[in-house]
């Protein structure tokens, strides 16, 4: 699997087609969709349709991570849209193993989000349920933030607990990512990276994603 998960979040959406093309060429595995409601984050971003309409085009799987006030409400849709994985954020009242248990019936891959500001206690009881956690390290609600150092060490951290408790839980890094801090991070533990502005800004997108991969040692083979 392809570690880097490209957000089109900060893609421009009349160019799109054409940035899916280059994912393409470049054997991107995932796409991520930052899912916003206007009420957990201020933004309101897109719904299931988008993730409907990628499915019926491009062979992608599909990331969703929902920044919503209400996860039970919104999580049948995004199933029903075709999403392969589904992460909800710890932050959120309710039910948070049934919440990962209605993703899981979904047959979706269930993960759990959690923003910069929240103890890592919050994610530890869950670490057996959850196939991912989604640390960010930018405050969610707006791309091409810059990264939070602070970051490197919470990776480490839960990487460590993930360990300790001999979970298969992948750990998953959102927010002002580079190539540089992309090694960083995974040699602090993280398995996968959401990569926005640094990547839909660049030049030449096949040679930017070459460049994360040969940095972290990671084949295509």
């Amino acid at each position: 699997m392809n570690p880097i998960f490209p957000s089109i979040l900060s893609t421009n959406f009349f160019n799109l087609q054409d940035k899916l093309r280059e994912f393409e060429k470049s054997r991107i595995d995932f796409i991520h969709l930052d899912i916003m409601d206007g009420h957990f984050v201020d933004t309101i971003s897109f719904g299931p349709g988008l993730a409907r309409a990628l499915k019926e085009k491009f062979s992608f799987r599909l990331d969703a991570h929902l920044m919503v006030s209400n996860p039970a409400k919104m999580i049948p849709h995004f199933i029903k849209a075709g999403v392969d994985w589904l992460s909800v954020h710890v932050e959120t009242a309710g039910d948070t193993p049934g919440l990962l248990q209605m993703i899981r019936d979904g047959n979706c891959r269930a993960g759990l989000a959690l923003n910069p500001d929240t103890s890592l206690e919050k994610v530890r009881p869950f670490l057996g349920m959850a196939d991912y956690v989604l640390l960010m390290s930018v405050f969610p609600g707006y791309g091409g933030q810059k990264f939070i150092a602070a970051s490197l060490e919470r990776a480490a951290q839960l990487k460590r607990e993930i360990v300790g408790q001999k979970s298969h839980c992948l750990l998953q890094v959102d927010g002002g990512i580079n190539a540089a801090n992309a090694v960083l991070l995974k040699e602090a533990g993280a398995d996968l990276f959401v990569v926005g502005t640094s990547l839909f800004n660049a030049e030449n997108i096949e040679e930017t994603i070459k460049k994360f991969l040969n940095q972290m040692q990671w084949s295509q083979s």
